[in-house]
């Protein structure tokens, strides 16, 4: 988790020229993606490892994260439903909400040992016909 600082000034170098909107909206899904795989991946205090990588393309931005945690698919996982009122809000919980609300689609495969989450971003609004 102390490493999570450096993933803001990585992903904003790396994908300069993107929008402000679009790429609060691309912090908030990778933050919630690394934070959940730090937090929940590695039970008991485990040491792991996370990667990343970034491929911006001319109308999408794709965010690859894989590590080597305990497998969990987020892409199958049951999303928090939304409170009724204010008393039933509960802190956490909402990060996989963010993430699909966030990326354009996203997919995830376990294989070698470690989960591979793929998010998409659409740099660009469709074209309506």
């Amino acid at each position: 988790m102390a490493d999570l600082a450096q993933v803001y000034p990585w992903l904003d170098e790396a994908a300069a020229g993107v929008e402000a909107a679009v790429l609060t909206r691309i912090h908030v899904a990778l933050e919630e993606a690394v934070a959940n795989a730090a937090l929940h991946g590695f039970p008991d205090g485990r040491v792991g490892h996370i990667t990343l990588r970034v491929d911006c393309l001319s109308d999408s931005l794709v965010l690859q994260i894989e590590d080597d945690g305990i497998p969990f698919d987020p892409t199958s996982a049951a999303v928090r439903k939304a409170a009724s009122c204010l008393d039933d809000i509960d802190p956490g919980g909402w990060g996989l909400g963010l993430i699909r609300a966030f990326a354009t689609s996203i997919a995830y495969e376990r294989g070698g040992g470690h989960n591979h989450l793929t998010m998409h971003f659409r740099l660009k609004p469709e074209k309506t016909a």
